[in-house]
């Protein structure tokens, strides 16, 4: 028995016999796939609406929920760079809105 190694419980393991590696918790086996995975683009809608819940959700499942993770986050950065191109947009607007008020006043001060 010295040259056979102690498996769980005290059993021997064959000699040879292959011996079964456990992902660490919380992680799944190579090759499995989550069925509430489903990569929704109902995900994608929460996300670009609350992008806060977006960004956690993706945290939160991008190891365990792939497919989902990645919807939920696409749509919080879609959110995210929308939001970012209309600031641009409504800062460009104030600036020429100003710029004709100020013309507008300096061309009826020489009246």
């Amino acid at each position: 028995m010295g040259s056979q190694q102690q498996g769980a419980y005290g059993y021997p393991y064959a000699a040879g016999a292959p011996q079964q590696q456990y992902a660490p918790y919380g992680y799944p086996q190579p090759g499995y796939t989550n069925p509430a995975d489903s990569g929704s683009f109902g995900w994608a809608v929460l996300g670009f609406f609350i992008p806060v819940v977006g960004l956690i959700l993706w945290l939160v499942w991008k190891d365990q929920r792939p497919l989902d993770a990645a919807k939920a986050g696409k749509g919080a950065l879609v959110s995210v760079i929308v939001w970012a191109v209309f600031m641009v947009l409504y800062f460009i607007f104030v600036i020429v809105i100003v710029a004709i008020a100020v013309s507008a006043s300096n061309a009826w001060a020489f009246l």
